[in-house]
């Protein structure tokens, strides 16, 4: 399965979305900044991993990826369309094509899903227009 476990994925967000120092998850979670240490370095390794497959899976070529932010961009070998991962957290990974996304009825659960996975990770705060909040996504995945 695509996914990091559950420690590792709150360890990784709360180094990225937090922006804190080993030393203080170490103290938030009550263990050694070793350990924290060695799980982050893990769970870096396991999500460029995820996204290395991903990759492969999809017949992309990997333009960037962020494993701080927790999403991936690629360009699709038979359409050179671009596509954006993001790692669901709890999950795994999500696909957005580059193509423009209503998020109207059937969609809707997606795009929450895609602007509440971002949020975790810090890329954009929360929007109530969540067609606007995906532009915002992808432009500042593509910055």
């Amino acid at each position: 399965m695509l996914k990091i476990p559950r420690r590792m994925e709150e360890v990784l967000l709360m180094a990225s979305q937090r922006k804190m120092r080993e030393v203080d998850i170490a103290a938030k979670l009550g263990v050694t900044k070793q350990a924290v240490s060695k799980s982050l370095r893990e769970a870096r390794a396991r999500l460029t991993q995820i996204f290395l497959t991903v990759a492969e899976l999809l017949n992309s070529d990997i333009a960037r990826i962020n494993v701080e932010k927790g999403f991936m961009i690629l360009r699709n070998r038979q359409t050179g369309a671009r596509l954006y991962v993001i790692y669901v957290p709890g999950q795994g990974p999500l696909v957005l094509f580059a193509e423009k996304i209503e998020c109207t009825s059937l969609n809707k659960p997606f795009c929450e899903k895609l602007v509440k996975a971002a949020k975790s990770w810090g890329i954009v705060e929360q929007y109530d227009n969540l067609e606007e909040a995906i532009s915002t996504i992808i432009g500042r995945m593509e910055e």
